[in-house]
């Protein structure tokens, strides 16, 4: 099959003199200031935080307090229908007979105070949240959503308040495809960002099923390819996955990303956006766009440039590595320096499909990952 939608060739036309390069990642669980600040001083950059329970926007940060979401929420699920709408969980509680509201906990009086107090300043931030538990299909389906603004799910997930009780529903009891058109009906910015399958090596799906998902709207951008939480349950790579999807024509944008922070509190996997401007529009159409790179621990180690034009990809790192180009048929070349250069023959397109570019530093054990080039239209 072909794909319509997602960019081809990523890396077309970056002014890599002018660029920003910008540390973030799309899969990031963050509920203190304490895991803010592991990872800011780690260099975070742009914070696109995925919570859920509710699955809501932490956005902007500021503006978060301790019962922010415990007293209402910008949209819910109740009885198997999505309202689009704010809801005030202390007024529907009113509405409850005084038995019903005897057996529950009290909604809180106020916000509370606020969770971040201490956001460095030039942190770019933009709304994202994990939404999953989509009806009709294995609960392991997880996406999370930059960009987006839809709120699903609650924050009663222990019962203690009665929400479940009243029809108000936990995860996105939709069909995924509905669930999937009403988060990109929430876009904020509407040429950028997008949705990306969470851990699908640890979510079990078959290989027709994730292109299933891909296949939906171009708007669904790709998968984790690398996940470091989910190294303490299963496996922290799917690249198997990655290039099982590329050797079908689709393009399928690779992301690197934490998930939850881990004992010791170090991020590893992350998004280096090539960004045109240190703002969140710039970073989401990044994402969108396929210009970023994967790095898995963040130690300097860069691509100067990465460029494909047409027929020879060429790359250069800012220290000495190994290089590992890889296409349908396997690993087909290595290389090591800082300078990378291969041309495809005109009559091997239809053999190797795509080409992904590695770089290795022995030294650091740090791992580059470029987004794939499609051979074929």
């Amino acid at each position: 099959m072909t794909d319509s939608g997602r960019n081809r060739t990523p890396y077309s036309g970056i002014r890599w003199e002018k660029v920003h390069r910008i540390a973030g990642t799309t899969h990031m669980h963050c509920e203190n200031q304490a895991e803010l600040t592991a990872y800011t001083s780690q260099g975070l950059e742009f914070a696109a935080v995925s919570n859920y329970y509710p699955s809501a926007p932490w956005f902007p940060l500021a503006s978060v307090r301790k019962n922010t979401f415990k007293l209402r929420q910008k949209s819910f699920l109740r009885q198997g229908k999505l309202f689009k709408e704010e809801i005030d969980f202390r007024k529907e509680r009113s509405l409850w007979e005084a038995s019903d509201r005897e057996k529950y906990l009290p909604f809180p009086e106020d916000e509370g105070e606020k969770i971040f107090t201490d956001i460095p300043a030039g942190l770019i931030e933009a709304p994202n949240a994990e939404h999953a538990w989509f009806a009709g299909i294995t609960p392991y389906l997880h996406v999370c959503s930059p960009g987006c603004t839809l709120h699903t799910s609650h924050f009663d997930r222990a019962r203690k308040y009665g929400l479940c009780e009243h029809g108000f529903q936990l995860g996105f009891p939709l069909p995924w495809k509905e669930g999937f058109k009403a988060l990109l009906d929430t876009l904020i910015v509407p040429n950028g960002g997008g949705l990306v399958i969470a851990h699908p090596h640890e979510s079990h799906f078959s290989l027709e099923e994730l292109c299933g998902f891909l296949d939906f709207d171009s708007r669904v951008l790709g998968i984790e390819v690398y996940n470091h939480n989910s190294s303490c349950t299963y496996n922290d790579s799917a690249e198997t996955e990655w290039d099982y999807i590329l050797s079908t024509n689709r393009q399928c944008f690779g992301f690197f990303v934490q998930d939850h922070l881990m004992k010791g509190r170090v991020w590893k996997g992350r998004n280096i956006l090539l960004a045109e401007e240190r703002t969140m529009e710039s970073c989401l159409q990044a994402c969108r766009k396929g210009n970023f790179y994967g790095a898995v621990l963040g130690t300097g180690y860069a691509f100067d440039y990465i460029n494909f034009d047409g027929r020879t990809l060429t790359a250069r790192c800012n220290r000495e590595g190994v290089f590992q180009l890889c296409s349908r048929c396997g690993v087909i070349m290595d290389s090591a320096g800082k300078e990378f250069s291969f041309t495809v023959p005109e009559n091997e397109r239809s053999k190797h499909v795509y080409l992904r570019l590695m770089a290795w530093e022995p030294d650091t054990w740090e791992r580059l990952y470029t987004q794939p080039v499609m051979l074929l239209p």
